[in-house]
């Protein structure tokens, strides 16, 4: 590193403050520019492509709001102090943020990018506030930072942004199996679709196998001819997807003044799933020995996945002695139950031994009465719904046991629950597959972040090359 230079960060980059829009003018709002808060990128994600709010370029101009350019940095002051992110493309920002911009010929944005994820503890060390940390302009001032001549900044940037790609077309392509998944259970268990097809068509004069076709369409989204050339090319598919299109009812009845397949029933939620609550650990009980037990709080529940680098632990002793019964299994489902309500993740074989803590309920099929992906469709689904509409507190909302047993679902039979979850647990094993690829990019890039930084980039060069 002895052709690197040594300054002050604040010396070294350009610091944007961000501000909000008035809310009681609607012509300052729902526009087309972007405008992000940090729950647009608190996601440990590199680069922010969209936010949730959007102003008009008439809020932009009578704001104190900026507009950062593509591959300018946002960091959270406030709040929830440190979250980082890159811009995809332009964006304004609110006054919790700083937008964060690399001197022109002298910090590139992607090294700046990864030398703040680096050192991201040390930032929120030198934070400033008697009630909330917050990041203030003064905190660039005590932070030092040693950078390569550009080139090399873009290099180190360049391979361990490679990682940060991947990661993202993982998380892509597991949001589209997610999207899959959904439309799947919302089909078959609250659209009726494959029911209704099989009512319409007898409802047309046609006879039963017609109408059986005509739920393998609507199971498969396949035209007869498709059909006819799969039962040829594939006929151990074709007759699975005769069998699925046969479980399902040719009649609609009415309950309670609601059309539901004929034979399915509407059961007490406590019937078909099992559900636990975790224990009230207290921080007395939390120990730093290496073979402690981790577990879980909602924090920990993030993007459909369990990230557990900050979880506490409890000694194996209390794990499996007096908690035994809260340790978690694969493929459990955990819902957050308090503050942002209803965030799931299914628990990895990775993720293992794991126990429950409070604000975190459990949910695991009951053999012969429900299955995975019919409790998985159910959480995505309708569970959110059923928590806004039964939460209580006025604080902070949050849902217990107790409001689980008020809720009924309507069931089908288990044959055709254990037909969906067929489908389903393809959608599932891939999906495990690539978070746990994910993990291993996380883990590689988090382990060359330092040794890159430190000038290590020149070393792994050179020994390539030779």
């Amino acid at each position: 590193m002895s052709n690197w230079t040594t300054s002050k960060l604040s010396d070294v980059i350009e610091i944007i403050g961000g501000g909000t829009p008035k809310r009681s003018e609607n012509k300052y709002w729902n526009g087309d520019i972007p405008w992000l808060s940090v729950a647009d990128f608190n996601n440990d994600f590199r680069y922010v492509n969209d936010s949730i709010e959007h102003i008009t370029e008439l809020g932009l101009q009578k704001s104190s709001t900026k507009l950062l350019d593509k591959d300018h940095l946002i960091i959270s002051a406030r709040g929830t102090v440190g979250c980082l992110a890159q811009l995809s493309v332009p964006m304004a920002f609110n006054q919790s943020c700083y937008g964060l911009n690399g001197k022109e010929g002298i910090i590139d944005n992607g090294f700046l990018y990864y030398f703040l994820k680096n050192n991201i503890s040390e930032l929120k060390q030198k934070t400033h506030g008697a009630v909330f940390d917050t990041i203030t302009r003064d905190t660039f001032e005590h932070i030092q930072i040693s950078y390569p001549d550009l080139g090399t900044q873009k290099g180190i940037a360049k391979n361990l942004g490679s990682f940060d790609d991947k990661i993202q077309l993982n998380t892509q392509i597991n949001q589209t199996l997610e999207q899959i998944a959904q439309a799947l259970f919302k089909s078959w268990f609250v659209d009726f679709d494959p029911v209704r097809a099989k009512v319409q068509a007898l409802s047309d004069g046609l006879s039963l196998e017609q109408a059986e076709l005509a739920a393998m369409q609507a199971i498969s989204g396949k035209t007869p001819e498709e059909l006819t050339s799969l039962s040829q090319a594939e006929p151990d598919r074709y007759a699975e997807l005769a069998e699925t299109a046969k479980a399902f009812p040719c009649e609609m009845v009415e309950v309670d003044g609601v059309e539901v397949p004929k034979g399915w029933e509407v059961k007490p939620l406590p019937e078909i799933i099992d559900f636990l609550e975790g224990p009230g650990i207290r921080n007395w009980q939390y120990t730093d020995e290496e073979d402690g037990i981790k577990f879980i709080n909602i924090r920990c529940i993030q993007n459909g996945d369990l990230t557990l680098t900050t979880a506490n632990k409890i000694t194996k002793e209390e794990a499996f002695g007096k908690y035994k019964h809260f340790q978690l299994e694969e493929d459990d489902i955990v819902v957050s139950t308090s503050g942002t309500l209803g965030r799931f993740a299914f628990v990895r074989k990775e993720h293992l031994p794991l126990s429950l803590n409070t604000s975190v309920i459990r949910f695991r099929p009951i053999k012969n009465k429900s299955t995975l992906g019919f409790i998985a469709g159910f959480v995505e689904n309708q569970l959110q719904h059923e928590l806004e509409t039964r939460a209580s507190g006025s604080a902070q909302r949050n849902f217990g046991p107790t409001h689980l047993k008020q809720i009924s679902l309507l069931v089908p039979d288990f044959k055709l629950l254990e037909l969906h979850q067929k489908y389903a647990s393809s959608l599932f094993e891939k999906r495990k597959q690539l978070l746990s690829e994910i993990d291993v990019l996380k883990d590689t890039r988090d382990l060359l972040l330092p040794k890159l930084l430190n000038g290590e980039f020149i070393k792994w060069k050179t020994q390539k090359e030779i």
